[in-house]
């Protein structure tokens, strides 16, 4: 198992490459669209965006890579002489350290940024000052979670787990302002560590059986 974890994190390192170009470009995308707000005269949001699309972009990149690798990529590595708990757990890893990789430069970024434009002048608040506090585990853990996930289901259920899950995803997103808030209704008078301690054991549920779906998977 080790063996094989290690051989595919060699593998993946080439990932690693193009991270700080993508940051770049990105940094410099955001920092266009702060230029653009100050010229709107919304100098206070400036900063905001600037890390709000640093961190968007390189959420959905970190998914994108943790889709490809968990559930396009697997069978093909799978084909090989490897063990599957190593495999799965080299690619968790390999998403998790780009994921890390990407939030925490979105994060420095978004710092430097910010300190900048206090030194010319006017009160910005810092990147922890403004986001929650749980949206920095979330862009880490989240799109990893997603490809285990959708890599498990392809396992199971094949190509059609994955579309089932995708028309559902499309369904909810579109239908969003019609049952969201009845739930927000439904959940507003219990105590807020309910449901998301309901949330965690689903999420960690639905894990563990990926994860089996995973290493029971075949060529």
């Amino acid at each position: 198992m080790n063996r094989t974890t290690r051989a595919v994190l060699r593998y993946t390192r080439e990932d690693l490459k193009w991270i700080l170009p993508v940051a770049l470009f990105l940094g410099i995308l955001g920092e266009c669209l702060g230029l653009a707000a100050l010229y709107l005269g919304e100098e206070e949001n400036a900063s905001q965006i600037v890390l709000g699309v640093l961190l968007a972009i390189t959420f959905l990149i970190s998914t994108i890579v943790s889709i490809v690798y968990l559930a396009n990529q697997f069978n093909m590595f799978l084909s090989f002489s490897t063990t599957r708990q190593g495999l799965v757990a080299g690619i968790l890893l390999h998403s998790l350290r780009i994921s890390i990789l990407q939030t925490v430069i979105a994060l420095v970024w978004g710092t430097l940024d910010t300190l900048v434009r206090r030194s010319l002048g006017g009160a910005y608040p810092l990147p922890w000052q403004w986001i929650p506090w749980p949206v920095w585990p979330l862009a880490v853990l989240l799109p990893v979670w997603i490809g285990l996930f959708l890599g498990g289901l392809i396992q199971r259920f094949g190509a059609k787990g994955f579309w089932c899950a995708y028309l559902v995803f499309l369904l909810g997103t579109t239908g969003i302002s019609q049952w969201l808030h009845p739930v927000i209704d439904v959940l507003r008078p219990l105590p807020w560590l309910i449901p998301a301690a309901v949330l965690l054991v689903l999420a960690a549920g639905l894990a563990a059986l990926s994860l089996r779906w995973m290493w029971r998977a075949t060529v």
